[in-house]
């Protein structure tokens, strides 16, 4: 075979095999770079990574090219590799890929071996060639786990840079004071409400946003602490047993909040009790003398758990420590008093929503009052606090209708409270836009129909967001005879949001629960 023919059909194949590893990559950080999540998205994926139409139209091109018909096979792969290229999906990411350092990396180790198979088709121009293409591009999101695999030692070296210099700088400043929050749910609105609060007396850095990973707590440390910091208020999260002792292993935590324990990431942590014994690898950490836990009392299974280090109860009743009673929750916000040790009372004015936030504040308060702030200092804290963006949040449109944006993710507990809060909104037509709940395992259709059950008892109309995710909840609406008419399978986020204005007049209240990255839809 000549050099022409060949390196066309290589430029051609370039073309394909980078776009499909385009989105490869993304996937990959969506899953956190966690390469066996990244495996089991390609077994649930099956039918994209392993296109039926580019099989059967590359293995037709290789059977010609063998054949006597080699020049027709030659014109068929070309003309494939067009044709692949042009049908790449290219639908808008919700969630955009991010070109960080470390995927530059992974652009470099591409960039190698495409050297490398370039010099080798050109070193041996033949119809071998041709077909070891064809394999390479029937398999391409494979190359994103083999890429993967070849730079984990490099990322592992550079991740360890990383969080000795991090250990360090929090060394370097006395006196300093480090909060670690953890939970299956609530931990990121806690850590927004701690802030605030907490702020009023102390200069404290914040995990930004939803920065709870090991590389995120170290990213936060060496970019943003200061000597003029006295406090870190480090959320932690975890898909594995150990990822919360690896942040602990770096912050050294003095003090601990566990906000909740439940069935969250049952896919890789395979049972509650697995996921409670992660979330208390914070507790443990704690100093024997000096370290102090914050612990939900509301919640059974934190109940469940032996603490052997000092902690403090909180919760909506009065066998905790700190705990809210007289609690009024109405559209509007809510209003309660925070009972605390000695029968102290604060009373809490907010427009915060829902039973969640009034459980998230009285945390608040009492990590306050054993941080040593007066009653003044906690109460003009509170006046602060503002809605987390994607929490709960009550947006109002110029035409009267209300958003409540509770889209950042979704647990089994939040979702429910959700619903009461939409279910509030007495005399109004009420639509919930929701794909469901991942990440739950072997529960994932019990929790789902559960919540699709619930949903109807406080929606009007229910939009479910993603064909593949929609069976358990609809099973529920059927279960509850929730009229079809009053429902609706949107592929996508885009189509749910369509028909939402279709239904909204200004006496409309929208619910939007959770919202799925592209690697779930």
């Amino acid at each position: 075979m000549s050099y022409l023919k060949i390196n066309v059909i290589f430029v051609l194949f370039l073309f394909y095999f980078l776009g499909t590893n385009r989105k490869g990559l993304h996937i990959l950080q969506l899953e956190h770079y966690y390469k066996d999540r990244y495996l089991k998205w390609m077994k649930q994926n099956i039918g994209t990574v392993f296109e039926f139409k580019k099989i059967v139209l590359l293995v037709i091109s290789s059977a010609l090219i063998l054949s006597k018909y080699r020049v027709v096979g030659f014109v068929l792969t070309i003309i494939t590799y067009i044709l692949l290229f042009l049908t790449i999906p290219m639908k808008k990411e919700k969630k955009p890929f991010v070109v960080t350092k470390r995927v530059k990396r992974q652009f470099l180790t591409y960039l190698v071996l495409i050297v490398i198979l370039g010099v080798l088709v050109n070193v041996f121009p033949s119809v071998l060639s041709v077909l070891v293409l064809n394999i390479i591009s029937i398999i391409s999101y494979v190359f994103v786990y083999i890429v993967a695999l070849i730079t984990t030692p490099i990322e592992g070296a550079i991740n360890k840079g990383f969080c000795r210099k991090a250990s360090n700088k929090l060394k370097e400043i006395p006196d300093f004071k480090v909060l670690g929050i953890t939970g299956s749910f609530g931990k990121t609105s806690t850590k927004y409400v701690i802030n605030t609060i907490l702020s009023q007396k102390y200069n404290c850095l914040m995990t930004p946003a939803s920065y709870n990973t090991t590389m995120g707590v170290v990213r936060t440390i060496n970019e943003e602490l200061k000597p003029i910091h006295n406090c870190f208020i480090c959320e932690m999260g975890a898909k594995y047993i150990g990822d919360i002792k690896e942040i602990c292993d770096i912050v050294h935590p003095d003090f601990a909040v566990i906000t909740a324990v439940g069935p969250q990431h049952l896919d890789t942590f395979k049972t509650v009790e697995n996921v409670a014994k992660t979330k208390f690898e914070l507790v443990d950490s704690l100093d024997s003398e000096k370290g102090l836990a914050f612990v939900n009392w509301e919640d059974e299974n934190i109940k469940k758990v032996k603490i052997d280090k000092k902690f403090i109860k909180y919760g909506l009743h009065d066998d905790s420590d700190y705990y809210a009673e007289n609690i009024e929750i109405t559209e509007k916000g809510s209003s309660f008093d925070v009972v605390m040790p000695e029968n102290r009372k604060i009373n809490i004015k907010t427009k915060l929503l829902g039973e969640l936030n009034v459980l998230n504040i009285v945390c608040g308060v009492a990590v306050a009052d054993k941080f040593g702030l007066s009653e003044e200092q906690i109460k003009m804290g509170v006046k602060f606090i503002k809605p987390v963006e994607h929490r709960l949040e009550l947006r109002q449109n110029p035409n009267g209708s209300i958003i409540i944006d509770d889209s950042y993710n979704s647990n089994e507990r939040g979702a429910n409270m959700a619903l009461e809060v939409l279910g509030s909104f007495k005399g109004r037509k009420r639509i919930l836009i929701t794909p469901g709940i991942v990440e739950l395992g072997d529960k994932a259709y019990e929790i789902n129909k559960n919540l699709g059950k619930t949903a109807t008892k406080h929606s009007d109309f229910i939009i479910l967001v993603g064909e593949k995710q929609a069976g358990p909840m609809l099973d529920g609406l059927k279960e509850e005879k929730y009229p079809e008419s009053q429902t609706m399978v949107a592929k996508n986020l885009d189509e749910a949001i369509k028909k939402m204005y279709e239904l909204m007049d200004p006496n409309t209240v929208v619910l939007l629960e959770n919202d799925l990255p592209d690697n779930y839809l």
